[in-house]
């Protein structure tokens, strides 16, 4: 009679044992199913969200060369016209009215420089052609010719045979040149480095000013647009980026593009 109550109770332990085992399998594989959906959703969001991003990106590239070409061809071919006609004036008028004349020649001349610039900068025209590099080097150096900061570029290695997506180096030219703009606007700079390497499978970009530098925790609050189109860019093309600053110590970034996406 004993044995049988202590039989009884086994088989009760290792039901209750078997019952609470196939409940803890089925609550683990319910989560397991439960964190496959959260993940695939969040990942269906991170495409989504991508997609869009790209869809507002190449929109807005659209609209800066219709507007960079509307720029060069209509207003500057304006400005030329202008130009022409005021030199026809020269022979008719007096010293005084020849002055004028003169100066105003020479703020049309100015006008059309600016306007082939804003132009160019909506619109790289060498960038297809040419690729990143050599758009960048004469990117640095008409500013470097604007004697506003001097702008030191660096290869460290024969970056000849690297072959960027067009997309991909639209997008680091886009990032680059908005650095410079964000350098001349707020850090109060007098020089900006930039280095161009390659480190394994990645294209390696360095940038750095000699700046005021800013707190970083203040970027992790609150970042401008400027900082904003920066970051959206580099996600877009899978490149990782770090960047440091600290005030005094100017602004520090470094971009990874790896090389293997453009394959």
């Amino acid at each position: 009679m004993i044995d049988n109550v202590y039989l009884l109770v086994f088989y009760g332990v290792l039901l209750l044992f078997i019952i609470v085992a196939a409940f803890l399998l089925f609550y683990i594989r319910n989560q397991n199913m439960v964190w496959k959906q959260r993940r695939e959703l969040q990942e269906t969001q991170i495409t989504q969200q991508k997609e869009l991003l790209n869809a507002v990106i190449d929109s807005q590239e659209i609209e800066r060369k219709r507007i960079g070409q509307d720029l060069h061809d209509e207003i500057g071919g304006t400005l030329s016209a202008i130009k022409l006609m005021l030199n026809s004036l020269r022979n008719k008028l007096d010293a005084a009215q020849e002055e004028v004349l003169a100066d105003a020649k020479e703020l049309i001349d100015k006008m059309i420089v600016d306007v082939r610039h804003i132009s160019h900068d909506l619109s790289p025209p060498g960038l297809a052609v040419f690729g990143l590099f050599t758009t960048i080097e004469a990117f640095v150096n008409l500013i470097n010719n604007t004697d506003q900061i001097k702008i030191t570029l660096v290869h460290e290695n024969d970056l000849e045979e690297v072959e960027l997506p067009e997309k991909t180096s639209l997008a680091l030219f886009r990032v680059l040149t908005q650095l410079v703009d964000n350098t001349l606007k707020h850090a109060q700079a007098t020089e900006i480095k930039m280095l161009f390497g390659i480190q394994g499978t990645n294209l390696f970009i360095a940038y750095q000013d000699n700046g005021k530098g800013f707190d970083m925790e203040v970027l992790k609050q609150r970042s401008g647009i400027g900082m904003q189109n920066i970051q959206s860019r580099l996600q877009m093309i899978n490149a990782e980026y770090q960047i440091q600053s600290s005030v005094g110590n100017g602004f520090h970034v470094e971009i990874k593009y790896p090389l293997h996406a453009s394959s």
